[in-house]
């Protein structure tokens, strides 16, 4: 009678937690990060489409606050990994997304929703908070379209 063959198995860390920063093994970490990106691709090619997961097409206002949204979660998740650089750029692509609505006439001049101007001005304060919160981050500059925005929709009218 032949001995059974005893295979032997490799056992790896492939995530752990370091104080409020989660350590992720990196081709866990690069599939996890992958598939966020992939959702906001998917998201971009059904609204060329004109396909939702309601069968009609989103509006550019609805897309624009998945869009920011879906971002918004890779930043948080880029935060909870420790990588500042990524979350401040996750977003400021979010708060980016909230502007690409469409744009109504308010009187004197065309603005987004309301809820997508509250939107903006929550990410972009984040968006601050993570930079002020990091000594490598505050040398970045904030983007002179966002800084414009900002003044252009005046936060304390919202």
């Amino acid at each position: 009678m032949k001995n059974p063959r005893i295979h032997g198995r490799c056992s790896r860390l492939v995530a752990s937690l370091h104080g409020e920063c989660l350590f992720l093994a990196p081709d866990l970490r690069r599939r996890v990060v992958a598939e966020m990106l992939l959702r906001i691709n998917r998201l971009d090619a059904e609204s060329e489409a004109g396909l939702s997961v309601w069968g009609k097409g989103l509006s550019n206002d609805l897309r624009a606050f998945a869009r920011s949204v879906i971002l918004e979660r890779l930043a948080d998740l880029h935060l909870c990994l420790g990588s500042r650089v990524a979350a401040f750029r996750a977003l400021r692509d979010a708060a980016l997304s909230a502007l690409c609505g469409e744009e109504y006439d308010h009187g004197e001049e065309s603005l987004p929703l309301r809820f997508l101007r509250i939107r903006f001005y929550y990410l972009f304060e984040r968006m601050l908070a993570c930079r002020d919160a990091d000594p490598h981050l505050q040398e970045l500059e904030i983007d002179s379209f966002l800084a414009q925005e900002a003044r252009r929709l005046g936060g304390e009218t919202l």
